[in-house]
């Protein structure tokens, strides 16, 4: 049979039927993924000896309920993956697919943007972390599945809670309560994470936390000010390598004890003349001085005096 037939927009039921029973494994797929697939055709491609057929089967747009229930029956796990994953899958068969021996199966339906909140609450049950820990991706995650997974024992899976896109305020300032800073910094890092909650991150005890605030495109310049005067230098340089950094912030950050701190500021798109003058002429490390005279955004006169003072610019040229 000509794969052009199977492909007919008005291809019959008994054409993809016949199509199925084709030597060509491109023809009989196309059968059991043609839009026109009725049941009985479905089926039919779930009997079939090719695990690729059943699995076409399984990914028809338009696989009902049975067809998918069915599918999560096979005993290769790759056609029952595909069922788990299908974009129609109805509660019922993702509630099945959370029962298989398989635990990224399982994870599959958690991940599923057609599971209702009771899915999750049970895939959230898993005995297997990685299954509880994909119920973040899933976009429909409600605020009481996220308060559910910040009970669990695993910390990945709290902190995965803490990270999902979908977390609340209330979410965030329950996950800064943990007590492993990998969570708490899972919320700081939050793009949901609220001035109220940055603030209070950058208070935290680990400086992972606090530099998870400067990292964070919601931070301030009063929160980033705040971070650029931290006692630890990772915290400083994710300050001044923010794109919120502002003039008053890359002015403390250049005048840093910390070579680090001072070439973010001088690599900063916010880096302006003003900042390049003061740090031609105080900076002393031959990274930071490099990275100023190489700008071609300040003036010659900035250029031409970092690299000067470069102290590995032997020849006080280079530019």
């Amino acid at each position: 049979m000509d794969i052009q037939d199977v492909q007919n927009p008005n291809a019959t039921e008994d054409v993809l039927l016949a199509a199925l029973e084709d030597e060509d494994w491109g023809v009989r797929a196309a059968a059991a993924t043609h839009p026109n697939a009725t049941e009985a055709v479905l089926f039919k491609a779930l009997e079939h000896e090719d695990r690729g057929v059943r699995a076409a089967a399984a990914r028809n747009p338009n696989a009902p309920e049975d067809v998918l229930l069915a599918a999560l029956e096979d005993v290769t796990w790759r056609v029952r993956e595909v069922a788990a994953a299908h974009p129609n899958a109805t509660e019922v068969v993702l509630l099945k697919a959370l029962e298989d021996e398989y635990w990224w199966i399982r994870a599959t339906a958690a991940r599923n943007p057609s599971a209702s909140e009771d899915v999750l609450f049970k895939a959230l049950e898993d005995k297997d972390k990685w299954v509880r820990v994909r119920v973040r991706e899933n976009p429909n995650t409600t605020e009481a599945v996220l308060f559910k997974a910040l009970k669990d024992e695993d910390w990945e899976v709290r902190a995965a809670a803490a990270g999902n896109p979908s977390a609340s305020e209330d979410v965030l300032l329950k996950a800064l309560e943990d007590e492993d800073e990998r969570v708490r910094r899972a919320a700081a890092s939050n793009l949901n994470a609220t001035k109220d909650i940055l603030f209070k991150a950058i208070k935290d005890k680990a400086w992972q936390v606090r530099e998870a605030v400067a990292t964070n495109h919601n931070a301030t310049e009063t929160l980033l000010l705040k971070a650029i005067n931290d006692r630890n230098q990772h915290v400083r340089e994710e300050a001044a390598l923010n794109p919120n950094a502002t003039e008053a912030v890359l002015r403390k950050a250049i005048s840093d004890k910390d070579e680090g701190v001072q070439l973010a500021a001088a690599k900063h798109p916010n880096f302006n003349p003003d900042l390049a003058t003061k740090a031609a002429s105080t900076a002393t490390a031959h990274d930071v001085l490099q990275a100023v005279a190489g700008r071609e955004d300040i003036d010659d006169a900035s250029r031409v005096m970092a690299a000067l003072r470069d102290p590995g610019n032997y020849l006080g040229l280079g530019m």
